[in-house]
């Protein structure tokens, strides 16, 4: 009898982080049929284009806030991936939505409050995926030689909110490169590698 009593008590933890996550996941509101696509790895402009076109159909003042490739999708040579995150932000709203692709599939799903900060993005920006690899090669070819991959991410300065396209380097089972390439998003130009 004891020993059933402390395993209960041993799995009440685990049930409560469980019904907090069923929680979650019921707040957060479906605005897209979660879909096949065509094509399971999108360009950047295919997928911005895509995503956009959701976030608009949800809410008609959305504005990109974060634009990202995932471990489960590096950026490619032709500017593709199998993995995009996109979050948009309805200050009407007050709601963000994440549109994001994995495994060919795409979803679409909203929650209340921020994004987080919202790049200065201009209608214009840098969405050549494939120019944006060709920067990470000629800043981190060594550790693409490595057997490291490209991740991309988008990203907001405090204060300016001038727009940067981030490129880290991924390598399952390692630590991160210790590289990050910054390029205005705007413009699509280097701007500096830190290491």
């Amino acid at each position: 009898m004891m020993s059933k009593l402390l395993r209960a008590r041993a799995l009440l933890p685990w049930l409560v982080a469980m019904f907090a996550c069923a929680c979650n996941a019921l707040a957060a509101e479906q605005v897209c049929k979660t879909t096949t696509l065509k094509n399971p790895a999108l360009t950047l402009a295919e997928m911005y284009a895509l995503a956009d076109g959701h976030a608009k159909a949800w809410k008609s003042d959305a504005v990109p806030v974060g634009i990202s490739t995932t471990s489960l999708g590096l950026l490619q040579p032709n500017g593709s991936s199998a993995a995009w995150h996109l979050l948009f932000y309805s200050e009407a709203a007050k709601s963000h939505v994440a549109i994001e692709t994995y495994r060919g599939m795409l979803s679409c799903f909203a929650d209340p409050g921020s994004a987080g900060r919202i790049p200065d993005l201009k209608p214009d920006f840098a969405r050549d995926g494939a120019r944006l690899y060709a920067i990470a090669k000629e800043h981190g070819a060594a550790l693409l030689a490595d057997g490291y991959g490209v991740m991309l991410g988008s990203a907001a300065a405090p204060g300016s909110r001038h727009a940067t396209w981030n490129i880290n380097y991924y390598k399952e089972g390692a630590r991160d490169g210790g590289l990050l390439v910054l390029v205005d998003a705007n413009t699509g130009t280097f701007e500096k590698a830190i290491k």
